[in-house]
């Protein structure tokens, strides 16, 4: 079965591949008919390694992953239209694991949707996009954040800086209320599933800073990464949780990544190092994916 997994994951790569250099590296906005958009195409490739520093006799893992993934919308006619996402990792790791969404959205006018399906959740939209780089080296507390789920949504938009989402979905049992705000460069949304149940997750862009911060109730955890660009080439960032019925963190890193772009050919990534204050650990890190060569 993992022999078969392997290789379907080799075809669907070299696919992917050819796709990309077939369309000149416009992994964006790819008409496939008069209807079908590929909105978003991606393949990445990330390699670490980890080395604690607590010990005489230092111990060296290594892990690897690879991630494709699709994102497809189909118009019906002027009212309806289908929208699918499909993303597939395979690392040394972990099993092959997918994040499947399938959505039939209503157009009622230009303003207001209404969505119904396997849903990327109002919530789970302050977690970056499966179908991106970023969501392959997501950090601990955009990882804490719910994934797609079955139900029904509505999406209005008030203005260019004003958008509202409700929706209900079943999750863990329960039929779960989840709202988002979207208010200029600040993204709000959460969700409950009983009195003692709820999440709440933060996103938010100022300047050269972007920051995502949750609570779970559940857990009674907060989590939070925040990210300073100093310039398109170098960031830095950290990432810390608090489990407050605890008082105390198992999560905090320090880390810098060094991107790079080529201007001749479809890829982008970066090397980067992290430190994990806690565990007491050291991380290289070597990402590397398909690009759009007009823009990351």
């Amino acid at each position: 079965m993992d022999q078969y997994k392997s290789k379907s994951l080799i075809i669907l790569i070299h696919f992917l591949f050819v796709f990309s250099h077939s369309i000149q590296a416009q992994l964006e906005n790819i008409s496939l008919s008069p209807n079908t958009l590929v909105s978003k195409a991606y393949l990445g490739l990330r390699s670490d390694i980890k080395a604690l520093t607590d010990t005489s006799n230092i111990p060296i893992k290594t892990m690897a992953s690879v991630r494709i993934g699709l994102v497809v919308k189909q118009d019906l006619n002027k009212y309806f239209a289908f929208e699918a996402q499909s993303a597939l990792q395979h690392s040394n790791s972990l099993n092959t694991i997918s994040m499947p969404a399938f959505e039939l959205i209503y157009k009622v006018n230009k303003a207001f949707q209404i969505r119904a399906g396997h849903l990327v959740t109002p919530t789970t939209t302050t977690r970056p996009n499966p179908v991106t780089w970023q969501a392959q080296v997501e950090t601990y507390a955009q990882s804490r954040i719910i994934g797609s789920k079955p139900g029904v949504m509505l999406r209005y938009t008030f203005s260019p800086n004003l958008f509202v989402v409700s929706s209900l979905h079943y999750q863990n049992n329960h039929w779960a209320p989840h709202a988002r705000i979207d208010y200029k460069t600040f993204r709000l949304a959460g969700y409950f599933e009983n009195k003692s149940s709820y999440f709440i997750s933060l996103k938010s862009t100022i300047k050269k800073f972007e920051s995502i911060f949750n609570y779970n109730k559940v857990d009674e955890e907060l989590a939070g990464s925040v990210f300073y660009s100093i310039n398109p080439r170098f960031t830095f960032f950290t990432d810390v949780n608090r489990k407050m019925m605890l008082n105390q963190s198992d999560v905090w890193l320090l880390g810098f990544r060094s991107h790079f772009k080529s201007d001749k050919y479809p890829v982008a990534g970066f090397f980067g190092m992290q430190y994990d204050v806690i565990q007491k650990y050291l991380l290289g890190q070597f990402f590397i994916h398909l690009a759009d060569m007009k823009k990351e």
